[in-house]
């Protein structure tokens, strides 16, 4: 397959003068929309894997197909050479027929899903499990794979200490069983994805290596798992402070290390903007002054996909063009609420808001009653590095010494002047 073909036929290249503001008024310049516009930037996703080169470079990111599996975005982390973190059948052919390697694909989630696991067989795919029941289903169907063993992170020492016991007892299972566990792979949650906790992640991930080369594993793959920023003003240095510390300190043999981590939302949030109408309004009264506005709804034609978006909105209207600043919610085309209590000024019907980071809500469209129309864009410059990328023997090091990227890694904050 050819990829940048596939890409070029598949976006719109525009001049590097171009900027996203400017991208957005030509569209809203056309009147209200039908449907709801992503605005997707590859320069956007490009930026953020340098961000991540830069500042983690023994650090392998493995993009999350879940997140965001747009082909324009999947085909800019081929090129920016990611490894991938699937959790279907449907995920893994995907990037199959994208031209990744196999050996770069991690199955998560297979539980007992047959199917699922003779697919990774047939297919080589490492796999993760995290407790005796996925072990016992791998073993059942794919017994010559791959393993690495998931744990988590608890913040009560107790319950720490009965994960350890029941890492201990998997990985003897494991043994037991005669399979081969080459790793461990970091699985946090939402209330526990805090930079601050990744030295106790990496320093347990010690802890567990060494009582593998007890049992009589040799453990050479690291999955620092799914904690990075996702927006595009999140810094991400305090990241990776943190882990390069912790690397540094718990594995100074990392060089034989495989070590990756789940860049989930960072590549492709900041990549799309949402450009949405407000298609209906209902205003409510202050109930003792009849006359002054107690709060709005405003009904747009805008839908979430995985719900974890950030949905501040930007009214892309002159402020002075406004009502007055009162109590408003949003929803969506569905009826949901996407977020209440805001502070805005008063709009009208057929204005337009732009919700930036939208790049993370788009992971289960087929579900949303209104399809967005994707329009996807990169500057000149962006697609002749992408071109001169896609033939180097070495992409993280051609990354590296870009002096383009270098000068141009600022991802553009929108507001409405």
């Amino acid at each position: 397959m050819d990829l940048l073909n596939v890409l070029k036929c598949r976006l719109e290249i525009v001049d590097d003068s171009i900027t996203t503001r400017q991208l957005i008024d030509e569209l809203v310049s056309c009147g209200p929309l039908d449907a709801p516009v992503h605005l997707t930037e590859l320069d956007n996703v490009v930026k953020r894997h340098y961000q991540w080169v830069r500042q983690m470079p023994v650090v392998h990111p493995f993009y999350t197909v879940r997140s965001n599996n747009d082909t324009r975005i999947l085909g800019a982390t081929v090129l920016l050479d990611c490894g991938y973190v699937c959790t279907s059948k449907v995920e893994a052919m995907q990037v199959l027929e994208l031209g990744v390697d196999p050996e770069w694909i991690l199955l998560k989630s297979v539980a007992d899903n047959e199917d699922l696991l003779k697919f990774a067989r047939r297919k080589r795919l490492l796999v993760t499990f995290r407790d005796e029941q996925e072990l016992r289903s791998i073993h059942r169907s794919y017994p010559e794979a791959e393993l690495l063993i998931n744990f988590g992170y608890e913040l009560d020492p107790s319950l720490e200490h009965d994960s350890q016991i029941e890492t201990h007892e998997l990985l003897n299972l494991a043994k037991e069983l005669g399979m081969d566990v080459i790793g461990w792979s970091f699985e946090s949650t939402t209330s526990h994805r805090d930079q601050d906790i990744m030295y106790d992640v990496v320093r347990k991930g010690r802890e567990i290596t060494d009582f593998a080369m007890i049992v009589g594993f040799d453990f050479n793959f690291i999955n620092l798992g799914n904690g990075i920023p996702e927006c595009q003003d999140q810094d991400l240095s305090q990241y990776a402070t943190q882990v390069n510390r912790s690397l540094q300190e718990f594995f100074p043999d990392r060089r034989n290390f495989t070590i990756v981590a789940e860049s989930g939302s960072f590549h492709c949030a900041a990549a799309v903007t949402a450009i949405s109408t407000v298609n209906g309004k209902r205003i409510f009264w202050h109930p003792e002054f009849p006359s002054q506005i107690d709060r709005v709804f405003y009904y747009l034609n805008h839908d979430i996909g995985d719900g974890s978006s950030n949905f501040q909105p930007i009214i892309w209207k002159n402020p002075k063009d406004c009502g007055m600043v009162c109590r408003s919610s949003l929803y969506a085309s569905s009826n949901e609420c996407l977020i209440e209590n805001l502070s805005l000024p008063e709009v009208n019907e057929m204005d337009f808001l732009v919700f930036e980071n939208q790049g993370a809500s788009t992971s289960d469209l087929m579900r949303l009653p209104v399809l967005p129309i994707t329009l996807t864009f990169v500057r000149r410059s962006m697609w002749h590095f992408l071109e001169s990328l896609s033939s180097s023997d070495s992409p993280r090091r051609f990354i590296l010494n870009s002096q383009y990227l270098a000068k141009e890694s600022k991802i553009e904050r929108l507001k409405f002047n």
